[in-house]
């Protein structure tokens, strides 16, 4: 104990964040921690998802292009700790495709586009 613990914290400040910038994509990086937490807090936040509209981490992928969800599925059948799948669309067709193709061991999680849906207070007016 007298040297101190192998762990890190990470501290996160809330924020309201406003439709129109969450609809035109300019609000992912401050939602990303979410996504983190909700995946289980371990490994690197994924905060930006490139020119290629997905990235995998250690224990979770985010695709929001789904042109390129061969290359996402591929990338999440390689890294075995990956569990959770955040797919980014508002069509049920096209997220039960991606799902279909994901490892069963992944569990897919959809992201409207808008992502204000995933994360709506609930029980007030």
């Amino acid at each position: 104990m007298s040297h101190g613990f192998d762990e890190n914290a990470a501290f996160f400040t809330l924020t309201y964040e406003a439709p129109l910038s969450v609809r035109h994509n300019r609000a992912f990086e401050r939602i990303a921690p979410m996504l983190w937490m909700r995946a289980g807090s371990q490994g690197r936040i994924i905060t930006d998802l490139g020119e290629d509209g997905w990235d995998v981490a250690q224990t979770y992928g985010v695709l929001e292009n789904l042109d390129q969800a061969g290359a996402f599925v591929t990338r999440v059948a390689e890294e075995d700790s990956v569990r959770t799948a955040f797919i980014v669309t508002d069509d049920d067709s096209a997220f039960q495709m991606v799902c279909r193709d994901l490892p069963s061991a992944v569990l897919p999680v959809r992201l409207y586009e808008s992502y204000l849906q995933n994360f709506m207070l609930r029980g007030g007016r």
